[in-house]
């Protein structure tokens, strides 16, 4: 590359790399055969395996160049602040220093090793004693925090770490998701169960420390029984690979007729989507229109997992 060839997107995010590491390994043939141009100029030295090392003069250069097109970009912005974000960042805070109308991709985030938070929790509820296998292979006990507090916050830069969940004596019989945070906490706990709080809007959590359970704890699913929430639920239960099972009052006939609301126009009961078998318990809600929110369910004295 010339001193006076235009510079483009992906030539500046790479100068912008090795500005911000120093040093870089890089997979995608473009990448290469640019850093093998620079090399020829000495603003990079090649480690082999794909490392590339910035220079001096390659830092001159690249700094001049940048400012010299105008660029505007999340590198140089901390480098005039003097600031390196680390590896986790909290997307928040990244919001906030983009000023909030710049948009970087998670492409983006992937070429600079940076990994994006929003740095929410997962809650638990539990009446079995058990711990937490990491993978440093820690072992954290967390029944005293189960059986004082009857809850438990794991945070969300923890949970990829997470590798199994270890019970003293016996493993639930079943594992609860719960959609909504208020139903989490007012809910009565069922005897031998893992209750989990899971917003369908952002499961991922969930999903992990499901996938750290065996496939002998039966799953189900605590939601409104509406449309879009049964589609988002069935969406859910794909990504697990297990069967949909929904958590409901054994009367919940009866919250239907005392506290069904009518869907709103735009709605619909996606039918082709449903088993047989769900079309059948779910027959009155399709056929009426209706649905119930999750709240109304809560205190219900006795359950079922249906579906």
């Amino acid at each position: 590359m010339s001193k006076t060839e235009p510079l483009n997107t992906a030539s500046a995010t790479l100068m912008e790399r090795l500005l911000s590491k120093r040093q870089i390994r890089v997979h995608k043939r473009w990448a290469i055969i640019q850093l093998n141009l620079w090399l020829q100029h000495g603003w990079v030295t090649a480690q082999g395996e794909g490392v590339y090392q910035l220079t001096a003069e390659g830092e001159q250069y690249f700094r001049q160049h940048l400012v010299a097109h105008g660029d505007s970009s999340l590198e140089s912005l901390l480098h005039q602040l003097d600031i390196q974000l680390p590896e986790k960042c909290n997307s928040r805070i990244l919001s906030f220093l983009l000023n909030q109308d710049r948009r970087i991709s998670e492409e983006q985030m992937r070429e600079h090793e940076i990994t994006l938070h929003r740095d929410s929790y997962l809650l638990l509820r539990c009446n079995l004693p058990c711990s937490i296998f990491m993978q440093s292979g820690e072992l954290i006990d967390v029944s005293t925090l189960f059986s004082v507090w009857g809850e438990v916050v794991i945070p969300e830069r923890v949970i990829p770490d997470i590798k199994k969940i270890l019970w003293k004596n016996t493993p639930p019989r079943h594992v609860i998701t719960v959609d909504n945070r208020d139903a989490f906490v007012s809910m009565m706990l069922p005897p031998d169960t893992l209750l989990l709080h899971a917003p369908l809007k952002d499961t991922m959590m969930a999903e992990h420390l499901l996938r750290a359970l065996t496939d002998d704890i039966h799953w189900s699913q605590f939601a409104d029984l509406s449309p879009d929430s049964l589609r988002k639920s069935a969406e859910f239960a794909e990504r697990l690979q297990r069967p949909l099972s929904l958590y409901l009052p054994e009367n919940w006939p009866d919250y239907l007729r005392l506290l069904g609301r009518a869907l709103e126009p735009d709605e619909k009961w996606p039918v082709s989507t449903l088993s047989r078998k769900q079309q059948i318990n779910l027959q009155f809600l399709i056929e009426n229109q209706r649905k119930i929110p999750q709240q109304v369910m809560v205190y219900a004295k006795k359950w079922v997992h249906e579906l």
